[in-house]
């Protein structure tokens, strides 16, 4: 089998030693509480509660979807009463940061090289044996590491040790290094599948990527992309509990903006609970899909192109319990799954998500507006961490006005030509202020629209 030139070794080795770990702001600031749960598609009712029983901390105590007010589709969500912390952190170009990131690239890139080298050396079959034992170890290893430091990270945010700025820096750093890892355990697999009989089953390799699910996602790659200055700085919404984090941020340009938001509940999983999904017939990917639409009904009834199982390439996560379920619909971004959700095959529920939406199809509640200095101002809100739109014309004329938008004096961006600019909401109430030239007016506080 032909594997990658073993120089390249020191040569990552030797980048590894001038490359600097990242540093952390520190913020004050902090909450309490516990656990979470999803919220469900939003439908024609307007109760933000659900009859029947709330989740606990057991693994496998389940609860009923969440209607909202309007026809959308659902989104997982931390429970109101557990968040720890809310808030919003920009992040733009970032020197210690990116070294960072080159830092856990390269140490990835040292890892999967390594890993080539050690099964192309192996000779035998016992050689071949003892290179996967090794691999297998070392790998878990480094992910149970990547766990711990994640942990830290949360734990430090929510005690305000961490401000929301530095919080996603480490994310995308964890982010970066769980990729490393994800693409070390494919190859791992790809070598046990080759092999006869092989010390290592498929289930092992799956379920350790399995716990790198949480670990990646698209808003970090956001944060990646403005810490290293390719992108313009990224404003994203941060909301955690003790164990959940979610994370939204609106990007794209003013004619193509998307919505994208990624939450990670491990507490609702149960790894060493029962599959209900696993049969004696195999994986059963139909049962799996059922329990989605379950959980999604707007999505579902409306769903374009739909995948199960499938999303995450071998070895698929169903080996360890976990489905995957990508749906395309109306509000979606077309052509990159638009709902992505992760169920746990014991407790049935979905413990991880990422969406993508057009924000011109979002549903939101009605504007709240304000006319001063010849402006006119609209808000149109949905849930927290959710988008918000605002608008910005001339009183006299009803044109669209260029004009420089901040929500609670902090300047975030400008509308543009088309006098529209999108941002996402906090939990708490906020203001929003339009200034262009020496006018401004102002539209708050307000809370978001829960039932959105």
């Amino acid at each position: 089998m032909d594997g990658p030139r073993t120089t390249a070794l020191p040569v990552a080795l030797a980048l590894l030693l001038v490359l600097s770990p990242i540093a952390a702001v520190v913020h004050t600031g902090a909450g309490a509480s516990t656990a979470a749960r999803p919220a469900s598609d939003a439908g024609p009712s307007p109760s933000s509660d659900a009859p029947g029983a709330r989740m606990t901390d057991a693994p496998g105590a389940g609860f009923p979807p969440v209607t909202g007010g309007r026809n959308t589709t659902a989104y997982l969500a931390i429970e109101a009463s557990d968040v720890q912390r809310s808030g919003r952190g920009t992040v733009s170009l970032d020197v210690a940061g990116a070294a960072a990131l080159d830092r856990a690239a390269l140490e990835g890139r040292h890892s999967y090289l390594s890993l080539v080298e050690s099964f192309t050396d192996a000779g035998t079959t016992a050689e071949r044996e003892v290179a996967v034992e090794r691999a297998i170890a070392r790998l878990t290893d480094r992910v149970a590491a990547l766990e711990r430091r994640e942990r830290a990270a949360l734990a430090a945010f929510n005690e305000g040790d961490m401000s929301a700025r530095a919080y996603l820096r480490e994310l995308a750093v964890v982010n970066a290094r769980a990729d490393g890892l994800s693409r070390s355990l494919t190859q791992l697999y790809e070598y046990v599948d080759s092999m006869r009989e092989s010390p290592v089953s498929p289930a092992r390799i799956a379920e350790l990527k399995s716990r790198l699910v949480g670990l990646r996602g698209p808003v970090r790659d956001r944060v990646a992309g403005a810490m290293r200055g390719g992108d313009d700085p990224v404003r994203v919404f941060v909301e955690t509990s003790e164990t959940a984090v979610v994370l939204a941020t609106v990007t794209g340009s003013e004619f193509n903006r998307q919505y994208v938001r990624e939450a990670y509940l491990p507490g609702v999983r149960d790894p060493g609970g029962t599959d209900r999904f696993r049969t004696d017939r195999g994986y059963d990917l139909e049962a799996a899909r059922t329990r989605a639409s379950e959980l999604y009904p707007w999505t579902f009834e409306n769903a374009g192109p739909t995948s199960t199982g499938l999303r995450t390439g071998e070895p698929y996560l169903y080996r360890a319990g976990v489905y995957s379920v990508t749906v395309d619909h109306p509000h979606g971004t077309a052509g990159q799954g638009d709902l992505v959700t992760y169920i746990d095959g014991a407790t049935g529920d979905v413990f991880r998500e990422v969406q993508f939406k057009d924000v011109s199809e979002v549903p939101t509640a009605e504007p709240l507006a304000n006319r001063s200095d010849g402006l006119y101002l609209a808000v149109n809100r949905t849930h927290p961490g959710g988008p918000v739109s605002v608008r910005v014309r001339s009183n006299a004329t009803g044109d669209p006005v260029d004009a420089t938008v901040s929500v609670d004096g902090e300047p975030v961006g400008r509308t543009g030509s088309d006098g529209r600019f999108w941002t996402v909401a906090s939990r708490e109430a906020f203001t929003v202020t339009a200034t262009a030239g020496d006018r401004n007016v102002t539209v708050g506080p307000m809370l978001p629209a829960d039932t959105l």
